[in-house]
C-alpha cells in the first residue's frame, strides 16, 4: 500500500581540522501511500561531537530542539508530496577520524484498503439515496422544459449506480436516460451524478417514470502505524598539509639566476578533494613568477601534465588552479594522495640587500562544495647577496732538516666583505720530489700534467684565513716557481 521514505544528506561533507566548521544537513520525507500520512515524527539524533544546533527551515510541520535531539512533527502529509527539514550544527576535530552524524527515527499513521483482495459474493445493506428529477421550463419558450435526473449519494458508504433509467409519459418503450454503467463513477459519500439534460415539450406538468439500480460497495480499512530507522551518514574530514622549499636561498646582486620552489602538499584527511589552488605572492620586477610551461607536476610517483589555463598571474600573484579534479584522467586528490610541483623563480638583477619574502597558501575543497581548506606553509626568505669575491692567497717554501727538504705553507684569507664558497686549491709538485705530512689531507691528481695536490673548501667566511702545510722530500733544489699555486 505504500509507505514513506526518507532522505537524509549532507550539503556540506567535508570538515576543516581545528576549526569550527558549520554542518548543514538536509532530511526530506516523501509519502509513498496513496492515501494522506498523518501524526509523523522524524527524531534526529545528535552526536556528542556537534554543538549549537539551529533550525533553518521546515516547508511542513514543526521542528525542535529538545535536548540531543531534533524533533520534527507534521500533522498530516498529501500523497506523493515531499517536505523538508533543514538545520545546521558546528563541529571541531583536532584529527582525521570519521565522524558520525546520529541516527534518524520516524514514526507516522495511514489508513490502507485492503478490499481489493477479498472476493465477496453477496451481502445487505441498508443505506439513505435521493434522487430528483429537476425540471425547467424556458423563459422564453412556454411549455418546453429542460430536465435532467440527479442522483444523491446522502449515505456514509460508497455507491455504485449501475442502471438509471428515465421514460416518457407518454410512450414507455422511449427513454429519456439509458446509462452504462461502466460510464459512471463510484460515488462516495456526499457525492452526486448528474445525467445528460433532454428537453420535453408539455403544457402539463411533466411526470417520469423513473428506475434506479445501485448498489452499496465495501470498503474494509484498516490503520497502519509505521516506524523506520535510518542509520546515521558519515561525515568525512577534510585536511589538507604539506612544506615547501627552495634549492637555494642567497642569490647573487646584479645577475641573473633562477631559484627552484618546490611545494609538495598531501590529503592527510579522509575526504577526496575536488579543487586544489596554489597561490604564492607578491612577485616583482626583481623577482618574478614562472610559466605555465615551467611547472612540473608529480601526482603520487606519476607526472602530470598542468594545463596552461589552470596557470595566472595577476596583481603580481601567481596561482596554480586545479578545478573538477573528478572530472579529469586523474580523478580526485585522494586522501593519503601527495602532489609535488616545482617551477623556477627568475632573480632578474636584483639589487643589494633586496629580498624575496613570499607568502604561500594551499587551497582545496570537496565535492559538493564545503567549507574551504587552507594550509600555509613556512616559506624561506631569499637574500639578495652582493657577493664580491675578494681573497689573498700566498705560498711559503721553508727549508727543514737534510737538504732537498721543505715544508711548504699555503695561506688563503678571505679579505671581501662576503663568504666564499666551493673553493679549490691546486698545488703542483716537481717529479723529482715526494710528498706528505700534511695538515690536511688532499687529493692527488694529475690535473695539469704532473702530480698535483688538489684541496676543497667548502666555506671561507669574511675574515677568516686558511693555512695547509705539507712536507716535500727530493734532490736538488726546490724552487717556488718550480710548483705552481692555483686557486
Amino acid at each position: 500500500d505504500g509507505g514513506t521514505l526518507v532522505e537524509t544528506g549532507l550539503e556540506s561533507f567535508g570538515i576543516s581540522i581545528d576549526k569550527e566548521n558549520v554542518v548543514h544537513f538536509a532530511i526530506a520525507l516523501r509519502s509513498m501511500f496513496d492515501k494522506p500520512v498523518s501524526n509523523i515524527k522524524v527524531v534526529k539524533n545528535i552526536p556528542d561531537d556537534f554543538t549549537n544546533p539551529r533550525i533553518v527551515d521546515t516547508t511542513e510541520g514543526r521542528a525542535n530542539i529538545e535536548g540531543n535531539q531534533i524533533v520534527w512533527t507534521i500533522d498530516k502529509l498529501a500523497p506523493e508530496y515531499s517536505v523538508m527539514l533543514k538545520f545546521t550544527c558546528n563541529i571541531m576535530v583536532s584529527d582525521i577520524t570519521k565522524r558520525r552524524t546520529g541516527t534518524i527515527e520516524v514514526t507516522y499513521k495511514s489508513q490502507s484498503s485492503f478490499a481489493e483482495g477479498l472476493d465477496i459474493d453477496k451481502f445487505d445493506a441498508y443505506t439513505r439515496n435521493k434522487f430528483y428529477v429537476d425540471t425547467v421550463e424556458r423563459d422564453e419558450e412556454p411549455g418546453i422544459f429542460d430536465c435532467k435526473l440527479v442522483f444523491d449519494n446522502s449515505s456514509e458508504f460508497i455507491i455504485q449506480l449501475f442502471n438509471a433509467d428515465v421514460y416518457s409519459p407518454d410512450d414507455e418503450a422511449k427513454k429519456f436516460v439509458d446509462i452504462d454503467p461502466n460510464d459512471v463513477p463510484l460515488l462516495p459519500s456526499g457525492a452526486q451524478w448528474h445525467s445528460t439534460k433532454w428537453e420535453y415539450e408539455s403544457e402539463e406538468y411533466p411526470t417520469f417514470r423513473k428506475k434506479l439500480e445501485f448498489r452499496v460497495m465495501p470498503d474494509f480499512q484498516t490503520i497502519v502505524n509505521g516506524t523506520a530507522a535510518l542509520s546515521d551518514v558519515i561525515l568525512e574530514i577534510g585536511s589538507i598539509t604539506g612544506v615547501m622549499s627552495y634549492n637555494i636561498t642567497e642569490v647573487p646582486t646584479y645577475r641573473a639566476k633562477d631559484i627552484i620552489a618546490t611545494i609538495k602538499i598531501v590529503n592527510n584527511g579522509s575526504a577526496p578533494l575536488d579543487e586544489v589552488t596554489i597561490i604564492q605572492q607578491t612577485f616583482s620586477d626583481e623577482y618574478q613568477p614562472p610559466k605555465a610551461d615551467e611547472i612540473k607536476l608529480v601526482w603520487d610517483g606519476a607526472e602530470v601534465e598542468v594545463a596552461a589555463a589552470a596557470v595566472s598571474v595577476e596583481n603580481n600573484e601567481f596561482k596554480i588552479d586545479l578545478r573538477d579534479l573528478k572530472d579529469s584522467s586523474t580523478g580526485m586528490f585522494k586522501p593519503e594522495s601527495t602532489m609535488e610541483f616545482e617551477y623556477p623563480i627568475h632573480c632578474v638583477n636584483p639589487a643589494r640587500e633586496s629580498t624575496f619574502g613570499s607568502e604561500i597558501t594551499y587551497l582545496a575543497n570537496t565535492f559538493p562544495v564545503s567549507q574551504e581548506l587552507e594550509f600555509k606553509p613556512e616559506v624561506p626568505v631569499v637574500e639578495a647577496m652582493h657577493i664580491r669575491r675578494k681573497f689573498r692567497i700566498g705560498k711559503e717554501v721553508v727549508p727543514i732538516g737534510d737538504l732537498g727538504n721543505y715544508r711548504i705553507i699555503l695561506t688563503l684569507k678571505n679579505i671581501g666583505e662576503s663568504n666564499l664558497r666551493k673553493l679549490t686549491i691546486l698545488d703542483k709538485v716537481p717529479d723529482s720530489f715526494e710528498y706528505g705530512t700534511y695538515s690536511m689531507t688532499p687529493e692527488i691528481t694529475d690535473e695539469v700534467g704532473q702530480d698535483t695536490l688538489k684541496w676543497d673548501i667548502d666555506l671561507l667566511e669574511v675574515g677568516d684565513s686558511l693555512e695547509i702545510t705539507y712536507e716535500i722530500a727530493g734532490t736538488g733544489k726546490y724552487s717556488p716557481s718550480d710548483a705552481q699555486l692555483a686557486l
